[in-house]
């Protein structure tokens, strides 16, 4: 059965534009895997993890996990299930997936795959999981890797759209006026400055 999932991204204003530039694509990532359909980007992800060490796939999810965690990554948006993951910064964003489906890995070393659905109760997932909007890959819009860490972080390998985005700094994102990429100076400092989050 899907869930509702709630997520936390906090950001720093050092890094990433104020909501009204930051927004105009949606929540965005800095340098995207491509092609970036969501097939596409599942079988990227398999094979990133099947070459990290390890002599089983839990072990390989593992490290593969504790490298996405290590720092921040331009092709992955970090998010949290817990406001102490990812929260309290300059732009404090929440993010809801109205019907996330939750799946642990499955398959083998060489072929990793979806799993088991996770349990209903959250608090019990005991392993790594993968985060869909469908029951299948080729239906969903979104791909997610879960960490099972206590802030239960979700690191997505894709851009979110802007309808994904619920509120920032406690300000719902229909009150936020967000520009338009026709707005922008195409030669000023912040369309030069921030071009890797626009989509055009």
């Amino acid at each position: 059965m899907p869930i509702e999932l709630t997520l936390y991204r906090g950001e720093k204003e050092q890094w990433w534009p104020e909501p009204s530039i930051r927004l105009i694509s949606g929540m965005t990532i800095y340098g995207r895997w491509l092609p970036s359909d969501i097939n596409s980007l599942w079988e990227k992800l398999k094979q990133e993890i099947v070459e990290q060490p390890g002599q089983d796939l839990n072990q390989k999810v593992a490290a593969y996990a504790q490298y996405l965690r290590a720092s921040g990554h331009p092709f992955a948006l970090a998010t949290a299930r817990t406001l102490d993951g990812a929260y309290e910064f300059d732009y404090n964003y929440v993010i809801s997936i109205p019907e996330a489906y939750l799946f642990y890995w499955g398959g083998t070393i060489d072929v990793p795959e979806i799993g088991e659905p996770v349990p209903d109760d959250l608090e019990v997932i005991d392993a790594d999981y993968i985060v869909l909007n469908a029951e299948t890959i080729e239906d969903s819009t979104i791909l997610g890797f879960g960490h099972n860490t206590l802030t239960q972080e979700v690191t997505f390998f894709h851009d979110l759209p802007i309808n994904f985005v619920i509120s920032c700094n406690e300000e719902s994102i229909n009150e936020i006026n967000i520009s338009t990429i026709e707005d922008l100076d195409p030669f000023g400092d912040i369309k030069m400055k921030y071009r890797n989050i626009f989509r055009e």
